[in-house]
């Protein structure tokens, strides 16, 4: 009886870890390499955004002439849930391949950055830009209590890379409203922390190849073209902060409730709370 406890206890093992590993496989490139580095959010907390910040660096750095557009994006840092199997970037950053990624904690990813941003504005931008994907016609209080896409699953997505991460793994967080309050500081401390050194003048120069305005045009003019894309937006009016719809109090209690513990552990204040100052977790 205890050798049939035994086996069954270890097929059950093997059974989840080949569901692990199947659905990892959405989440890693065609070849990994441990080096690999990672820039991961929950969405629509500004992954879009920091990927554009992030590679107009890279161009810079690697003397690539050519301009970040949405078109081209995907050679300089890929996605690996839109281009399956994901090669080396065609033009990545010196020393490393980085690729952007919406995974749950994955063991697998051994350097990561990981965006959060407050999810009072995270639930409203997810929202409108399902809805201008065609694939959600429901509410936004809907939205928020939904089992996928809801706080709940922001509350596993974060917490999950919070507490999953282990102490050999290379990781960093950054908070989107720390980014948006200091732009050039923020960058100039991920690339410090990656051990690259880069002058002021790349770090304005991206800054501005990355302004909201300059992003907005280039959107503007790959949508055009794109008719997957004329109702969608990635870049939104409201990136320095707040929401263009209103969240009620009844929503914002809802939201709180579910994610609060996590939320001030974050530095997020709760209504009528003020905004806490968060420690800067940094690469180990």
């Amino acid at each position: 009886m205890a050798n049939l406890r035994r086996l069954l206890s270890g097929t059950r093992a093997l059974i989840r870890e080949s569901m692990e590993t199947a659905m990892s496989h959405q989440f890693l490139p065609g070849v990994r390499h441990d080096d690999d580095l990672f820039l991961v959010e929950f969405p629509k907390s500004g992954v879009t955004w920091l990927t554009f910040l992030m590679a107009n660096v890279h161009a810079l750095l690697t003397q690539d002439r050519r301009a970040v557009t949405f078109f081209n994006v995907n050679d300089f840092i890929p996605d690996v849930q839109s281009t399956p199997y994901a090669g080396a970037p065609a033009a990545g950053m010196p020393g490393h391949r980085c690729f952007k990624s919406h995974a749950p904690y994955l063991a697998r990813y051994r350097k990561v950055i990981y965006l959060v941003r407050d999810p009072r504005d995270v639930m409203v931008s997810y929202w409108t830009f399902l809805r201008g994907l065609g694939s959600w016609d429901a509410t936004l209080e809907q939205l928020v209590t939904h089992r996928r896409h809801g706080i709940g699953a922001w509350v596993d997505h974060v917490s999950g890379w919070l507490d999953g991460i282990d102490a050999a793994a290379s990781f960093t967080l950054i908070r989107y409203e720390d980014l948006i309050a200091d732009t050039p500081g923020e960058l100039a401390r991920l690339y410090g922390l990656l051990g690259m050194p880069v002058t002021e003048e790349i770090i304005v120069t991206a800054v501005e190849r990355s302004s909201i305005e300059r992003m907005r045009q280039l959107e503007a003019e790959f949508a055009a073209r794109h008719p997957a894309l004329t109702k969608l937006q990635f870049v939104r009016r409201d990136r320095a902060g707040g929401a263009r719809e209103p969240v009620s109090p009844a929503l914002r209690e809802l939201i709180e409730k579910r994610a609060g513990d996590l939320m001030q552990r974050l530095g997020y204040g709760l209504a009528g709370a003020p905004q806490l100052a968060v420690p800067k977790l940094v690469f180990k």
